[in-house]
């Protein structure tokens, strides 16, 4: 079904991602959209995708873009994230995912972050990321 849509499964989906997943994701000029096909696994009581689920996601997606500008070689890890939940995501649903730096020092990364579906915003999200070893 992804790949019928021109993505390919994310090599980097161990440990705990390969929980939730998997991840799919595709190149949209210079910057990588990532995807989550929402099942019934991430759903909460409620009946709609469980927030750690959303949460989750956006920490992966923002580390990936990261990744896709610095280099995946650079170690790095997430000291702070903050989120907006937007609307509810369903399963059945893709969930979509963009990100980017926001300014990089030495030490630390700023990054932002967005969650969707073809529908509607899910999720915004913005943090710090410490890169290891400086």
């Amino acid at each position: 079904m992804m790949e019928a849509q021109g993505f390919s499964h994310c090599d980097q989906d161990s440990g705990f991602s390969a929980h939730i997943g998997p991840f799919y994701q595709k190149q949209q000029g210079e910057q990588w959209l990532r995807a989550l096909p929402l099942t019934d696994i991430h759903l909460n009581p409620e009946g709609v995708v469980h927030g750690g689920v959303l949460l989750a996601f956006a920490d992966y997606v923002i580390y990936r873009a990261i990744g896709d500008i610095t280099g995946h070689q650079m170690r790095f890890a997430t000291i702070q994230l903050s989120s907006q939940f937007l609307a509810a995501a369903k399963a059945g649903e893709v969930l979509l995912g963009e990100g980017r730096i926001v300014r990089q020092t030495r030490s630390v990364i700023f990054a932002e972050g967005r969650l969707y579906t073809e529908r509607r915003e899910i999720m915004a999200a913005n943090g710090i990321w410490k890169v290891l070893g400086a």
